[in-house]
Formats: structure tokens, C-alpha cells, sequence
């Protein structure tokens, strides 16, 4: 009986070590597809299409890969955005000669899309605004000066030789 005993103690461990890893993974999986949908959302326009991912609570077994796509189809209708399109050259129009912050453009696409936009909306619209100030200072079509928040950021003078 005693071996009964702690061979049931080991697998209990073992079992409790197991539901960690999955938790563990549970998490990891889902951070992986938030950056996979960012950097989507980096490369392709962002239409009203998209919508959120229903996510499985942590803990419960695993659901067939059928039953996860129905249930996203499911969701579809429910959550749309509001928030319009801002293409590729949307940001460009907004900066001026004069050095702007971040939030300063941020002020200033809002008033230009004519929003009053939700804190998942202004969620949105920043994420967007970051990665587009990001690839167009690296692609040198605008100016960046600056570090972290002191970030300014101006329109590329065109300059005629």
C-alpha cells in the first residue's frame, strides 16, 4: 500500500507539473499570435474585416482545431472596428515643417479622420501611428530627431540642386 501511496503522490506532481507547462504554453501561443496579427497588420491596409479572437480559458482541454474556427466565425459579426483606413500616405500629410511629438500627430489624425474614437479605437490608432513613424524615419521619408519621448518628428524637405 505505501508504494500505491507515493507512486499516486508522484503522479499527482507530475500531472500538476504538466497543467503549469500547458498554461505556460497556453500564454506563449496566444502573445505569438498578437505579434503575427501586428506584424499583419504592418504589411496589409487595415480593413473593417478584422476582428477579435475568442480566446480559450486556461485550464480546459485543448478544443479541435474545427471547433476554435467555428467559434472565430462565430464572433465575426459582433466585433467590427469603426475605425476608418490610414494608408500609406495619411501619416506623411499630417507632419509639418515644424518638429512634432508623437502625441502631437496623434492629436492631429484624430481631428483629421473626424473621430471620437474609444479607448480600443485610440488603442488602435497609436499602434498604427508608432509603426508607421518607426518605418517611415527608417526609410528616411520623414525626419526623426531625438530619443524615446523627446521624439520630434517633421516632414522631408525636398531639396533642389
Amino acid at each position: 500500500m505505501a508504494n500505491t501511496g507515493s507512486a499516486a503522490k508522484a503522479i499527482q506532481l507530475e500531472l500538476n507539473q504538466a497543467r503549469q507547462g500547458m498554461m505556460y504554453y497556453s500564454k506563449l501561443v496566444e502573445s505569438l499570435e498578437d505579434v503575427l496579427e501586428t506584424l499583419a497588420a504592418i504589411d496589409a491596409p487595415v480593413t473593417d474585416s478584422r476582428t477579435k479572437r475568442g480566446r480559450a480559458a486556461v485550464g480546459r482541454k485543448a478544443e479541435p482545431k474545427v471547433a476554435r474556427t467555428q467559434q472565430k466565425a462565430a464572433t465575426t459579426p459582433a466585433a467590427k472596428s469603426k475605425l476608418p483606413s490610414t494608408g500609406k500616405d495619411f501619416w506623411p500629410s499630417l507632419l509639418t515643417d515644424t518638429p512634432q511629438s508623437a502625441s502631437e500627430i496623434f492629436k492631429a489624425a484624430v481631428a483629421a479622420l473626424g473621430i471620437r474614437p474609444s479607448s480600443e479605437d485610440k488603442k488602435k490608432l497609436n499602434q498604427r501611428l508608432s509603426n508607421a513613424l518607426s518605418v517611415l524615419a527608417k526609410n528616411g521619408d520623414i525626419n526623426a530627431e531625438g530619443r524615446g519621448r523627446d521624439r520630434r518628428y517633421t516632414r522631408k524637405t525636398s531639396t533642389a540642386s
